[in-house]
């Protein structure tokens, strides 16, 4: 009996065109980021998928009311799904950032995994909390397949632990807007995670993991 986790970064957003740390602000999706949301629905239509996990950021929820609409299944929210916690970033642009040593994005750039600023989350609490959220969603919907709408760093953060890759690799991990990418779990909790680029297509990007 497989189990499916369905992992979708929210639509394009401004801060997105403007390259800006969103964080924890809440900000909508623009035009282009809810059409986004409409393809990623249309990918995974005829899936029979039974729920939707959203973060409560404005974003995520946009995403997920938006595929609800065409997957006609219930959204639910999942605080374990926000975006990395580092508020002294929120809504900056990247390129100040970088100039304001004092918050250390340099080294966030550089080494990741070794980032640690006062009052703001680390990676590895990030994907503590982030994979709990997961195996939550995994044990409440055996053999079924939701979908899981969170954020850049989450996904990030959960693909490198279902690959059973270190946290270091965290820069080699590109994820693009609203494109479900599939955590499939047999009940030997063997897991397969695989890029979905066309209607039912699973056979992109496939990597083993055991979790």
């Amino acid at each position: 009996m497989e189990t499916t986790v369905f992992l979708v970064r929210h639509g394009r957003t401004k801060a997105n065109e403007e390259g800006r740390f969103a964080g924890r602000t809440d900000e909508p999706l623009i035009a282009a980021g809810r059409e986004q949301a409409r393809r990623a629905a249309l990918l995974l239509a005829g899936l029979d998928i039974t729920a939707i996990y959203s973060s409560p950021l404005i974003r995520t929820m946009d995403t997920a009311r938006i595929m609800a609409e065409i997957l006609k299944a219930p959204v639910k929210i999942e605080e374990g799904l926000n975006e990395i916690k580092i508020p002294q970033w929120d809504g900056r642009l990247k390129a100040d950032l970088l100039k304001d040593h004092g918050v250390r994005y340099a080294l966030w750039k550089q080494d990741p995994s070794s980032f640690k600023l006062s009052g703001a989350e680390t990676l590895k609490d990030l994907q503590a909390r982030a994979v709990a959220a997961v195996e939550k969603i995994f044990s409440l919907h055996p053999g079924e397949r939701v979908v899981v709408v969170s954020h850049l760093a989450v996904s990030r953060c959960l693909l490198l632990h279902y690959s059973n890759r270190p946290l270091s690799a965290y820069r080699n991990i590109s994820v693009a807007n609203a494109t479900p990418i599939a955590l499939m779990r047999n009940s030997g909790h063997n897991c397969v995670v695989q890029e979905i680029q066309e209607k039912r297509d699973m056979m992109t990007n496939q990597a083993g993991c055991l979790s």
